[in-house]
């Protein structure tokens, strides 16, 4: 049997350096896309915006990927990827706060929650 537990660190291992390189690719794009934003027109924002947020999602930098998204939904209402990984991220640091023991922030993200469901049967229904 230890032979076995031998290869699992091995691939832990192997695991954590892939994480690594993930998180510098992840990092170097991150980079591409904040120069792209810094020179792009009003209308060209919006998918770079929504961009930059899965890219932070993935990165599991949950506070940018929050700030990009919502950037990106105060812009264009239109229902998307942006909304469906906002209601993901608000329900993470919901739960988040929620370990934490803090109240308050979960009523934040349950707020934003609301709005958010408010905000997508308005665009359903077109009153916007």
């Amino acid at each position: 049997m230890p032979f076995f537990k031998r290869k699992k660190k091995e691939n832990d291992a192997k695991s954590e350096m892939q994480q690594e390189v993930k998180k510098e690719h992840l990092s170097e794009q991150i980079e591409e896309y904040l120069s792209k934003l810094e020179n792009a027109e009003r209308e060209d924002e919006i998918p770079i915006l929504n961009m930059l947020g899965s890219l932070y999602f993935e990165m599991e930098d949950y506070d940018h990927a929050i700030t990009y998204y919502e950037k990106s939904i105060d812009q264009n209402k239109a229902l998307g990827k942006a909304f469906t990984d906002l209601v993901k991220l608000y329900n993470i640091k919901r739960k988040e706060a929620s370990k934490a023991g803090d109240r308050e922030t979960v009523q934040v993200y349950l707020q934003k929650s609301d709005d958010l469901m408010k905000l997508t049967k308005d665009t359903i229904r077109g009153n916007m």
